[in-house]
This record gives C-alpha cells, structure tokens and sequence, in this order.
C-alpha cells in the first residue's frame, strides 16, 4: 500500500519534523520512507481538496491512468474544470502525469492528520 500524509501543521511543527526525520538518517543511515503534504491551515487543506476534486482522485484511482479528456467524460464534468482540478492536485502531488500525458493517482491511501489547534 502506498500512503500519504496530509497535515495541516504550524511552519514550526514541519520543520521540526524534518529536522527530526535528518537527525534519524545522519544518525542511523535509513529510515522508513513515508509520503507527506503538509498545509499551513485547513483553509488552505479545503481549498486544494475540494469535494470535487476529492471526487476526481477517487474516480481516477479506480480507472487506473488516463487522459483527462477521458476522466472529465467519465465523471460528467466540463474539461476544462476537470483540466483546471488535475492541476491543481498535480502540484500539490496527489496526481501523476506521466511522459505519454497519461493521469494516475499513485496512492492507495490518502490519510489525514488535523489538529483542532492548528486547524
């Protein structure tokens, strides 16, 4: 199973984790490789997971890699809107492309982690 991490976390909390996660591989030489996207506050989390775009990840996970073309006819939405979401979950690296133009989600878990402080 391939997971990721998201987190909605302080500047703070984020690079004290990555400073934890070096000192374990200065110390130890390895470490079990985990998958996270971290986001400053929920507001930001909400906006680049949409219900739609939420919609799309799952829709795309089950039918394996596509085109977007294909993926928007699938789930009755506009390309363009389609086109516009695949975007946006590309940079954040919850959508692949890969050298063909094909679309897939290389997750099978997407795990959220929300504290109500930081929320």
């Amino acid at each position: 199973m391939k997971e990721i991490k998201v987190h909605v976390e302080s500047d703070a909390k984020f690079f004290a984790r990555a400073k934890n996660i070096a000192r374990k591989v200065d110390g130890a030489g390895a470490i079990r490789a985990e998958n996270h996207l971290s986001f400053g506050s929920l507001d930001v989390l909400l906006r680049a997971l949409t219900q739609k775009r939420w919609a799309l990840l799952k829709a795309l996970r089950g039918r394996g890699p596509s085109s977007i073309r294909a993926l928007a006819a699938e789930i009755g939405r506009d390309y363009k809107a389609v086109h516009n979401d695949v975007l946006a979950l590309i940079e954040a690296g919850l959508i692949d492309r890969d050298d063909k133009g094909q679309i897939s989600v290389p997750w099978t878990r997407v795990s959220a982690d929300v504290e109500l402080a930081a929320a």
